[in-house]
């Protein structure tokens, strides 16, 4: 299983049209939140269209989970778990025998995503070169699901994230569980991605 996992389009088409494309290559498809952005032309009901009839048309599986950006400043904060063929905040899914988890932004309740091989929650885990800003050394983890993964209560193999643009590394593992944050380069004309084969 060949599976893509991007992160915070921040509602750039090009990037969202890029991963359509990809629909060949990879077998399932990980997004793992701020779909939205407030300072595009558009207005979030606008890009919550655009978006639905995007994932719409999807044709492979595709996880994606909450962010920030996608429920602030909205009536309509779970639009993504009505969007059918998709899975998205609370979804538990085994395809080919790969368990995936897709923990909502607010009020996650981590213990419930515990047999999961991989999970999809848009904040990283603290504690990991993943939730630290590679210039201030700010801290943008998770302190609860960091102590989930490290006592074993959530024991996945992958942990897709995603929150914080410039991460000191996009990689890193707590005890064996590797976990990816792809980061943001605004500049780039694809989505950073991480590209994961089990």
């Amino acid at each position: 299983m060949k599976i893509l996992h991007t992160t915070d389009l921040h509602f750039n088409k090009n990037w969202f049209k890029w991963i359509a494309k990809q629909q060949t290559v990879y077998d399932v498809f990980c997004i793992t939140g701020d779909f939205l952005d407030d300072s595009k032309e558009e207005t979030l009901l606008e890009q919550i269209n655009w978006i639905t009839n995007w994932m719409k048309e999807f044709k492979k599986p595709l996880f994606v989970c909450s962010g920030n950006h996608d429920i602030e400043e909205l009536d309509n904060e779970d639009w993504l778990n009505k969007i059918s063929n998709i899975y998205s905040d609370n979804s538990i899914k085994t395809i080919d025998g790969i368990k995936f988890g897709c923990i909502p932004y607010i009020a996650p309740e981590f213990y419930e995503f515990d047999n999961c091989d991989i999970l999809l929650y848009h904040i990283p885990p603290a504690k990991t070169k993943a939730s630290i800003h590679e210039k201030t050394n700010q801290e943008w983890g998770d302190k609860e699901f960091y102590r989930n993964l490290k006592k074993g209560i959530l024991s996945p193999k992958f942990v897709l994230c995603g929150h914080l643009h410039h991460p000191l590394n996009k990689l890193d593992k707590i005890n064996e569980i590797l976990v990816s944050n792809p980061g943001v380069d605004k500049q780039s004309l694809i989505p950073n991605f991480f590209a994961l084969e089990i």
